[in-house]
């Protein structure tokens, strides 16, 4: 029986020690070192009475009315009201220690903190973000409660209020690891800072270069982020407005908006909404709209907790908006919407990790913490992969559309724009070195008869196989041009007029060998007529090509299907 009796109490003990891990813990040694958080070994009491004043609060400390946190990092959650705080630490040595308590948030509107020792007020303290920062015991982003702790036990009481989100990471370290700790952070987050900026000045420079607002919305959505980032991560009071306490009170809220209505923008510009959805699109503008017009609206009637929580929902809003585009326009077959997809769930669920870090379900450390930055820096690079590759995109469809522009649709020769294009430039150099240049002129015999007869599709087979033999008689260096209806235009660069003429001469008989075969009828031959110019005492290109029209002509007179060339000399 005795057996099963202390059994028992083993099974007892793990489980008491599982479900509450702070009740044997409630003491910090200040001679030891803590690198994490230490929540578990707070207690909490949470009054109906937002106004109780210490000597209260210390009352029920003695009476035994605080409780056990059990959780290394601290929660309670939006709009939560004041809460109380104590922390037993014991100084084992005969010398004062120096310590610092460190809440690494931000957006607490105040923190009253108390150092007791023999029940008496050794120390207090009372930051929060509505004080300038110069009014700060020390120069901080965060907030830093300094004491030096005397030999034996010295209670610290804290009054904790805000209405944002009471997300509570308290430390309890010396000066060296603050420093150290500070110095790590600020080269984290001057790699962060300084990729957004080479990022947004790069797009800048694209946008300034392109005059494509694509990269200007990029830009504007990248820098409201980074405004925003440094708002809440306390870097703004530190760096821009220290001496703007009011504007830290309302920053956050009103930096969200911003930063969702700039990632709208973005979103529907990216995704060309406005041509593949154009409903959702005016369902995207209407939203960024109302949203903007709230800002001064919310800033006017002076309600904080209004104002955040309009933020929230405007944040949740411009999210799920955000995807729903993604979605749809990979739906309508935009191949970059996949990466825009990825880019937009890369935040979210930086902010998932981020919130189980803060409630526990996952461990507490310096990436799960920071997981929603590191997010969103994914999101920042991959729409910049994906703006880059949109922009090679737009690159190769607009040579193809100036090569379209460029070439005769039906026989994929140059048109008379690229003729022009090519020509003049080798002409202006033959006429600086009086080299030899010769054009011919082609025209299909009795054209319009074989299409009366034979329909168009016809005609068209007849151009392409004559198109195909000019490819594959010409040399590389000769210019081969559609010139208008069933009308052919061969430059022959270096090449004197009879040999010319000997080319012509060869091509007009392998034309002649070509037979098409019509369904359900006998085979059709065709012939062509040749004229042939040389620039000998001409120095105008049109003239060369008038030329050889003149002797097209002469070819058509004297019963086509014949070469007819100006011999001048």
């Amino acid at each position: 029986m005795k057996k099963y009796f202390l059994l028992l109490c083993v099974i007892t003990s793990v489980i008491v020690c599982w479900v509450c891990p702070a009740v044997a813990q409630q003491t910090i040694d200040a001679s030891q070192e803590y690198p994490n958080t230490i929540g578990q070994y707070f207690q909490v009491y949470r009054s109906a009475d937002a106004s109780m004043e210490i000597s209260d609060a210390l009352e029920a400390y003695q009476n035994g009315l605080f409780s056990s946190v059990h959780h290394s990092m601290i929660n309670f959650g939006i709009d939560s009201k004041p809460i109380w705080l104590a922390l037993k630490v014991n100084n084992p040595g005969q010398t004062p220690l120096a310590r610092n308590l460190l809440f690494e948030t931000s957006w607490l509107d105040r923190i009253n903190i108390y150092f007791f020792h023999d029940d008496q007020i050794l120390n207090a303290s009372h930051p929060g973000k509505s004080e300038n920062l110069s009014k700060r015991s020390l120069d901080h982003r965060f907030f830093v409660a300094s004491h030096h702790f005397e030999t034996g036990n010295t209670t610290v009481l804290i009054r904790i209020a805000s209405l944002d989100a009471m997300v509570l990471p308290i430390y309890f370290m010396n000066n060296d690891d603050l420093d150290s700790r500070d110095t790590l952070q600020s080269y984290s987050y001057g790699f962060v800072y300084g990729a957004i900026l080479g990022l947004v000045a790069y797009n800048l420079m694209l946008y300034l270069g392109l005059r494509s607002g694509l990269y200007l919305y990029y830009s504007i959505y990248l820098l409201s982020f980074l405004i925003l980032n440094i708002s809440y991560t306390g870097h703004g009071i530190q760096w821009l407005w220290p001496d703007f306490p009011e504007w830290q009170q309302w920053a956050n809220p009103l930096l969200i908006i911003a930063c969702s209505i700039s990632g709208l923008i973005f979103a529907i510009h990216f995704l060309n909404i406005k041509y593949s959805l154009p409903r959702m699109y005016w369902v995207v503008i209407a939203s960024c709209i109302v949203s903007g017009a709230l800002i001064p609206f919310l800033m006017l009637i002076t309600s904080y907790a209004l104002t955040l929580q309009v933020s929230l929902a405007v944040v949740c809003l411009s999210s799920a908006l955000m995807i729903i585009l993604g979605v749809l326009a990979l739906q309508k077959g935009d191949k970059l919407a996949r990466y825009y997809l990825i880019a937009s769930v890369s935040p979210i669920l930086g902010g998932i990790i981020t919130g189980g870090a803060i409630w526990e379900l996952i461990p507490f450390n310096f990436l799960t913490y920071r997981a929603v930055e590191i997010g969103i820096m994914g999101d920042a690079i991959l729409l910049a992969l994906a703006l880059a590759e949109r922009f090679n995109i737009n690159q190769k469809e607009k040579l193809i559309a100036e090569k379209m522009a460029d070439i005769d649709a039906l026989t994929n020769l140059n048109n008379r724009r690229s003729f022009y294009k090519f020509v003049k430039p080798i002409w202006a150099l033959s006429l600086r070195n009086c080299s030899h240049v010769s054009v011919i002129m082609v025209d299909v015999d009795d054209f319009k008869l074989f299409n009366d007869n034979h329909g168009h599709a016809l005609g068209d087979q007849i151009l392409i196989r004559l198109a195909e033999t000019l490819r594959k008689e010409a040399r590389s260096g000769d210019i081969l041009t559609r010139w208008g209806g069933e009308e052919f235009l061969i430059f022959l660069p270096e090449t004197k007029l009879n040999d010319a003429v000997t080319f012509a001469e060869r091509v007009r008989q392998r034309i002649s060998m070509i037979e098409l075969a019509p369904i359900s009828q006998k085979k059709i031959t065709f012939t062509a007529s040749f004229g042939v110019a040389h620039n000998q005492n001409i120095v105008s290109l049109d003239e060369l090509i008038s030329v050889a029209d003149e002797q097209l002509y002469n070819a058509k007179k004297q019963g086509r299907n014949r070469v007819c060339a100006l011999h001048t000399s």
